[in-house]
């Protein structure tokens, strides 16, 4: 329209009308292009903040990792950890036979979950899960830590690629330090020590591999005709839970969804089905519960706030004896739309997890913002890069746009102005 309008004019003055016209409709587009332009600019600065300002976790550290909140981009602080023995770490290390200079020798790599084994601090998972427990001792054999073994895969699946430090131990062979938790990850657990040195004679009736004056040398409770501590005279504590949601039914907890304000009871039961009696600790860890739980009756045991455990006084167990303990909780009125933890993806993932033998899990009705953290983390990954692109390839066409603008307005400026003084 403009080389319309300015071809036109030598032949119509009057077209000089038009062309003021034209000049306003200018002005109004160069200042929407400039808003255009300052709020484009605005866009890109605040996707320079995801590069220069990354995003953390509110959740990025767990009472299972060996060094709080992972060893960052350095082994090293893996190593003071180790030499501090923060946690026992030295201690742990020790158990596993892996020496502080094969730590040192790590290089950074990545390595697929496979059949691999992850140890941490705190128990995840059960038994029949493939989770072992280990008891720590320290250089003069006193118990100082306890840490457990389970297939890495349980944390996700055989395929994640897992970013740490990859060394060879003499006694383990293949190990990793996890970047993220500091935990350790082996193909094996650590051989068992040898056995003892048989005892001298004289030998004991009931087991001719002890002596007769040993404190073991006794019979059976349940059997005398067998040896105390024989196979099939040993105490054999079998511990089990269940869970009822009184709210819905009193129906099997683990069977439906529970809501806000739901109530549930666990019953735990410990029964020994071996033939001598064995003194037992009654505990429910519940810091998993806790995330969308309170305790509302305890069923006679005592909450320790800090460690988050349920326990009640000891109990002596006599051959085929079983005793139950009940405690209820209650659903929060409100139930948090907390992120899942980045080194603990157990952690707020709306399911509630305990064990006491075998697994009770139950699902939690999370809000929806719960909904969108699993719908987008499956979402493609751009990255703050990829945004920071497309942003300035946009505010360069946008500039382009505002510069044509005030080229234009200016010319017609000039074509006004020879108009007016006849040079047109």
């Amino acid at each position: 329209m403009f080389k319309k309008i300015v071809s036109n004019l030598p032949f119509s003055p009057a077209l000089i009308g038009q062309l003021a016209f034209y000049a306003k409709r200018l002005k109004k587009e160069e200042t929407t292009r400039r808003l255009g332009l300052i709020f484009i600019a605005l866009a890109l600065a605040v996707q320079s903040l995801a590069v220069f300002i990354p995003p953390t976790s509110a959740n990025a550290s767990s009472e299972t990792d060996m060094v709080n909140g992972g060893i960052g981009n350095s082994i090293n602080n893996f190593l003071k950890a180790y030499d501090s023995n923060t946690k026992k770490l030295k201690d742990v290390m020790n158990y596993t036979g892996i020496t502080r200079a094969e730590i040192a020798a790590t290089s950074p790599a990545t390595f697929k979950t496979g059949n691999k084994l992850s140890w941490g601090f705190a128990s995840r998972f059960s038994y029949s899960d493939g989770e072992r427990q280990h008891n720590i001792t320290n250089s003069q054999g006193q118990k100082v830590t306890t840490v457990y073994s389970r297939p890495l895969k349980l944390w996700g699946s055989s395929s994640t690629n897992i970013y740490g430090w990859v060394g060879n131990s003499k006694t383990m062979g293949w190990f990793a330090i996890m970047q993220s938790c500091g935990n350790l990850v082996t193909d094996i657990i650590p051989p068992p020590p040898p056995p003892p040195p048989p005892p001298e004679p004289p030998k004991c009736a009931l087991n001719p591999l002890l002596l007769a004056s040993d404190p073991n040398c006794k019979p059976c409770p349940g059997n005398e005709t067998i040896w105390i501590n024989d196979k099939s005279c040993i105490p054999n504590i079998i511990n089990s839970k269940k869970a009822t949601n009184t709210s819905q039914g009193f129906v099997d907890a683990s069977s439906v969804t529970a809501r806000a304000s739901d109530q549930i009871s666990y019953t735990i039961t410990a029964e020994n089905t071996g033939l001598s009696p064995e003194t037992i600790k009654l505990e429910e860890k519940l810091s998993d519960v806790f995330e969308y739980a309170t305790l509302v009756d305890g069923g006679g045991g005592t909450l320790d706030s800090n460690t988050k455990i349920l326990s009640w006084p000891d109990i002596t167990l006599n051959p085929k004896d079983k005793q139950t303990r009940t405690f209820v909780i209650k659903i929060l009125d409100t139930i948090p739309a907390t992120a899942k933890g980045s080194s603990d993806p157990t952690s707020y993932d709306c399911i509630i997890s305990n064990i006491f033998g075998n697994s009770v899990n139950i699902n939690i009705e999370c809000p929806t913002p719960k909904v969108i953290e699993v719908i987008t983390s499956e979402l493609p990954k751009t990255g703050p890069t990829e945004n920071i692109l497309f942003s300035g390839i946009v505010l360069a066409i946008t500039a382009y746009f505002y510069a044509y603008t005030r080229q234009i307005k200016k010319e017609v400026r000039i074509i006004r102005k020879d108009s007016s003084n006849g040079a047109i």
